[in-house]
Protein backbone atom coordinates (compact mmCIF):
# COMPACT_ATOMS: atom_id res chain seq x y z
CA UNK A 1 0.00 0.00 0.00
CA UNK A 2 1.39 3.33 -1.22
CA UNK A 3 2.33 6.26 1.52
CA UNK A 4 -0.35 9.04 1.08
CA UNK A 5 2.30 12.27 1.95
CA UNK A 6 -0.52 14.66 1.67
CA UNK A 7 -1.64 13.22 5.18
CA UNK A 8 1.15 13.96 7.99
CA UNK A 9 0.51 10.95 10.07
CA UNK A 10 1.60 8.30 6.75
CA UNK A 11 5.20 8.61 7.79
CA UNK A 12 7.50 8.36 10.74
CA UNK A 13 11.13 8.51 10.97
CA UNK A 14 14.48 6.85 12.42
CA UNK A 15 17.60 8.84 13.09
CA UNK A 16 21.41 8.24 13.61
CA UNK A 17 23.58 10.18 15.36
CA UNK A 18 27.22 10.05 15.50
CA UNK A 19 30.03 11.47 17.75
CA UNK A 20 31.59 13.56 14.80
CA UNK A 21 28.29 15.36 14.28
CA UNK A 22 27.01 13.38 11.18
CA UNK A 23 23.45 12.83 11.50
CA UNK A 24 20.91 10.80 9.18
CA UNK A 25 17.51 10.48 9.12
CA UNK A 26 15.05 8.17 7.04
CA UNK A 27 11.64 9.11 6.49
CA UNK A 28 9.35 6.18 5.72
CA UNK A 29 5.91 4.16 6.65
CA UNK A 30 5.23 4.42 9.82
CA UNK A 31 4.30 0.59 10.00
CA UNK A 32 8.04 -0.12 9.69
CA UNK A 33 9.78 -0.89 12.94
CA UNK A 34 13.51 -1.42 13.69
CA UNK A 35 15.52 -4.25 14.77
CA UNK A 36 17.16 -3.45 18.46
CA UNK A 37 18.91 -6.67 18.86
CA UNK A 38 22.48 -5.42 18.68
CA UNK A 39 23.79 -4.85 22.32
CA UNK A 40 22.44 -1.43 22.51
CA UNK A 41 20.76 0.05 25.33
CA UNK A 42 17.71 1.65 25.69
CA UNK A 43 16.87 5.69 27.65
CA UNK A 44 13.06 6.03 26.80
CA UNK A 45 13.66 9.87 26.47
CA UNK A 46 9.51 10.78 26.86
CA UNK A 47 6.72 8.88 25.55
CA UNK A 48 7.50 9.21 22.12
CA UNK A 49 10.36 8.74 21.34
CA UNK A 50 13.25 6.22 22.53
CA UNK A 51 17.17 6.44 21.82
CA UNK A 52 19.40 3.56 21.89
CA UNK A 53 23.29 3.55 22.60
CA UNK A 54 26.15 0.97 23.49
CA UNK A 55 26.63 1.16 27.00
CA UNK A 56 30.44 2.31 28.38
CA UNK A 57 33.25 2.06 29.11
CA UNK A 58 34.85 -0.43 26.98
CA UNK A 59 32.42 0.06 24.30
CA UNK A 60 33.41 0.80 20.53
CA UNK A 61 33.42 4.82 19.89
CA UNK A 62 34.00 8.24 21.23
CA UNK A 63 32.06 9.71 23.07
CA UNK A 64 28.91 11.07 21.47
CA UNK A 65 28.51 15.12 23.10
CA UNK A 66 25.47 15.54 21.75
CA UNK A 67 23.18 12.98 22.83
CA UNK A 68 24.77 12.87 26.38
CA UNK A 69 23.57 16.80 26.38
CA UNK A 70 20.29 15.73 24.48
CA UNK A 71 19.40 12.90 26.81
CA UNK A 72 20.29 15.68 29.88
CA UNK A 73 17.63 17.59 28.08
CA UNK A 74 15.40 14.80 28.94
CA UNK A 75 16.25 14.40 32.69
CA UNK A 76 19.23 11.95 31.98
CA UNK A 77 22.49 13.78 33.23
CA UNK A 78 25.33 11.48 34.11
CA UNK A 79 24.69 9.25 30.76
CA UNK A 80 28.20 8.15 29.35
CA UNK A 81 27.44 7.79 25.71
CA UNK A 82 30.19 6.37 23.43
CA UNK A 83 29.83 5.83 19.49
CA UNK A 84 26.36 6.02 17.41
CA UNK A 85 23.08 6.08 18.86
CA UNK A 86 19.31 5.83 17.50
CA UNK A 87 16.76 7.45 17.71
CA UNK A 88 12.99 5.44 17.87
CA UNK A 89 9.66 5.83 18.68
CA UNK A 90 9.08 3.58 22.09
CA UNK A 91 10.10 -0.03 22.00
CA UNK A 92 8.57 -1.01 25.29
CA UNK A 93 11.38 -2.69 26.40
CA UNK A 94 11.30 -5.04 23.57
CA UNK A 95 14.01 -5.54 20.85
CA UNK A 96 11.74 -3.59 18.25
CA UNK A 97 10.81 -0.21 17.65
CA UNK A 98 8.84 1.63 15.23
CA UNK A 99 9.75 5.19 14.04
CA UNK A 100 9.13 8.69 15.16
CA UNK A 101 5.99 10.14 15.14
CA UNK A 102 5.96 13.41 13.05
CA UNK A 103 4.93 15.92 16.47
CA UNK A 104 7.61 14.06 18.34
CA UNK A 105 10.51 14.22 15.74
CA UNK A 106 9.94 17.78 15.71
CA UNK A 107 10.15 18.10 19.51
CA UNK A 108 13.66 15.85 19.50
CA UNK A 109 14.54 17.94 16.50
CA UNK A 110 14.37 21.39 18.03
CA UNK A 111 16.00 19.96 21.21
CA UNK A 112 19.12 18.83 19.50
CA UNK A 113 19.22 22.06 17.28
CA UNK A 114 19.62 24.16 20.63
CA UNK A 115 22.36 21.40 22.03
CA UNK A 116 24.26 21.89 19.16
CA UNK A 117 23.66 25.55 19.40
CA UNK A 118 24.78 25.75 22.64
CA UNK A 119 27.69 23.98 22.63
CA UNK A 120 28.87 25.38 18.65
CA UNK A 121 28.58 22.18 16.71
CA UNK A 122 27.34 21.92 13.35
CA UNK A 123 25.93 18.92 12.69
CA UNK A 124 26.27 17.33 9.05
CA UNK A 125 25.05 14.83 6.62
CA UNK A 126 25.52 12.38 3.85
CA UNK A 127 23.44 13.73 0.98
CA UNK A 128 21.98 11.31 -2.34
CA UNK A 129 22.71 12.96 -5.49
CA UNK A 130 18.71 12.96 -6.16
CA UNK A 131 17.88 14.13 -2.96
CA UNK A 132 15.95 17.74 -2.30
CA UNK A 133 18.01 20.41 -0.75
CA UNK A 134 16.85 23.99 0.40
CA UNK A 135 19.46 26.89 -0.94
CA UNK A 136 19.90 30.52 -0.27
CA UNK A 137 19.75 32.90 -3.32
CA UNK A 138 23.18 34.27 -1.09
CA UNK A 139 24.87 31.05 -2.18
CA UNK A 140 25.07 31.72 -5.69
CA UNK A 141 27.81 33.16 -6.71
CA UNK A 142 29.05 34.53 -10.55
CA UNK A 143 28.91 31.60 -13.11
CA UNK A 144 27.50 29.24 -10.74
CA UNK A 145 23.81 27.24 -12.47
CA UNK A 146 20.70 27.90 -11.28
CA UNK A 147 18.18 25.60 -11.43
CA UNK A 148 14.33 26.81 -12.88
CA UNK A 149 11.80 24.38 -14.38
CA UNK A 150 14.71 22.04 -15.11
CA UNK A 151 16.26 24.05 -17.03
CA UNK A 152 19.88 25.41 -16.39
CA UNK A 153 20.75 29.04 -15.87
CA UNK A 154 24.14 30.73 -15.42
CA UNK A 155 24.14 33.23 -12.84
CA UNK A 156 25.26 36.55 -13.93
CA UNK A 157 24.59 38.75 -10.83
CA UNK A 158 21.64 40.40 -8.77
CA UNK A 159 19.86 43.21 -8.95
CA UNK A 160 17.91 45.62 -6.94
CA UNK A 161 14.05 46.00 -7.56
CA UNK A 162 12.48 49.61 -7.99
CA UNK A 163 12.80 51.80 -4.94
CA UNK A 164 8.74 52.25 -5.37
CA UNK A 165 8.24 48.63 -6.10
CA UNK A 166 4.91 46.66 -4.52
CA UNK A 167 6.78 43.88 -3.95
CA UNK A 168 9.62 45.69 -1.23
CA UNK A 169 6.67 46.81 0.78
CA UNK A 170 6.33 43.18 1.28
CA UNK A 171 9.44 41.06 0.76
CA UNK A 172 12.16 43.88 1.67
CA UNK A 173 15.15 41.45 1.31
CA UNK A 174 13.49 40.79 -2.33
CA UNK A 175 16.02 41.50 -5.67
CA UNK A 176 16.43 40.24 -9.20
CA UNK A 177 18.46 37.63 -10.21
CA UNK A 178 19.60 38.27 -13.34
CA UNK A 179 21.31 35.25 -15.56
CA UNK A 180 23.63 35.34 -18.69
CA UNK A 181 20.79 33.98 -20.93
CA UNK A 182 18.94 37.39 -20.35
CA UNK A 183 16.33 35.33 -18.11
CA UNK A 184 15.47 37.57 -14.56
CA UNK A 185 14.12 35.64 -11.91
CA UNK A 186 12.85 37.18 -8.53
CA UNK A 187 14.83 36.05 -5.37
CA UNK A 188 14.51 35.91 -2.06
CA UNK A 189 15.16 33.71 1.00
CA UNK A 190 15.87 30.13 -0.34
CA UNK A 191 14.56 27.72 -2.78
CA UNK A 192 14.60 24.02 -3.48
CA UNK A 193 16.80 21.88 -5.76
CA UNK A 194 18.20 18.40 -6.18
CA UNK A 195 21.29 17.98 -4.31
CA UNK A 196 23.81 17.59 -7.37
CA UNK A 197 22.83 20.74 -8.69
CA UNK A 198 23.13 22.57 -5.16
CA UNK A 199 26.21 25.21 -5.63
CA UNK A 200 29.00 25.46 -3.81
CA UNK A 201 28.08 27.68 -1.33
CA UNK A 202 25.68 25.12 0.27
CA UNK A 203 28.20 22.53 1.08
CA UNK A 204 30.04 25.57 2.37
CA UNK A 205 27.62 26.81 4.77
CA UNK A 206 25.85 23.28 5.84
CA UNK A 207 29.18 20.90 5.61
CA UNK A 208 26.85 18.21 4.04
CA UNK A 209 28.71 15.92 1.88
CA UNK A 210 27.52 14.88 -1.19
CA UNK A 211 27.65 11.08 -2.11
CA UNK A 212 29.15 9.46 -5.64
CA UNK A 213 26.14 8.90 -7.67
Amino acid sequence: MPLDLTNPHEFSCFGTLYPDGLVAWDFGDPRVAQDLTDAYATVPLDAETDMHHYHCPGSPGDANVVAQHVAACYGFGSLDICGAVRFTGPSGETDRAPGIAPDAFDALHDRITAVCGELGIRLWSKIRPSDTVSVRYTDLERGDVYWFLNSAHRVQGFRDLPADSKTLAFIPEARYLVCDDEEVFLAYGSYECRADRAPAGYWQRTGNQLLPA
